[in-house]
């Protein structure tokens, strides 16, 4: 499956989940802590995606090998690895002036996802990979109750979030 795409495609879609997650962890203005621990959901979300064996299709499953093997050339294991990667996450996430940058700069980059799937595989595998892709930012998404009082109230997903993921399903062309 690898084969299909050049360099600069293949690390546009290992990029992807991270991507997602960015994009949702930035969709709310909330206390640093509870970003935080969205962060850490997402990244730990992604990389237990990596250790699945039961994701669909045959570009999903080549993807995360391909993360798995990036993974094992690291020096780091478990908890450290997970820790270097929220970090490398916040990093990036830094690099923007506004959260409103990095969200635009995901759904710029699910936009240029969804024409090389859509050039590069079948219809249905680029569905499996887009479906994933979105199952993983609304994973994030969930992770955390917004709003309410003490844990009472609110909801599981919050208005700027849900937002945030339909505008990047459009992107990806899942919704008109």
């Amino acid at each position: 499956m690898r084969q299909n795409f050049t360099e600069e495609e293949w690390t546009k879609l290992l990029q992807a989940p991270m991507e997602a997650v960015m994009a949702v962890c930035l969709a709310d203005k909330v206390d640093p802590i509870s970003f935080l621990q969205e962060l850490i959901a997402g990244v730990k979300i992604v990389t237990e995606d990596v250790r699945r064996t039961d994701l669909p299709g045959e570009l999903i499953p080549a993807l995360v090998a391909a993360m798995s093997e990036i993974d094992a050339q690291e020096p780091l294991t478990g908890e450290q690895l997970i820790l270097k990667k929220q970090f490398e996450l916040l990093g990036i996430i830094q690099t923007f002036k506004k959260p409103k940058d990095a969200r635009d700069r995901a759904v710029e980059s699910f936009q240029a996802i969804s024409a090389i799937l859509d050039t590069k595989v079948t219809g249905a595998q680029a569905t499996e990979f887009k479906t994933w892709l979105m199952s993983v930012a609304q994973r994030v998404a969930e992770y955390q109750r917004e709003g309410g009082f003490l844990g009472v109230g609110g909801s599981r997903i919050s208005e700027r979030e849900s937002d945030v993921l339909k505008a990047l399903a459009r992107s990806l062309g899942l919704t008109p």
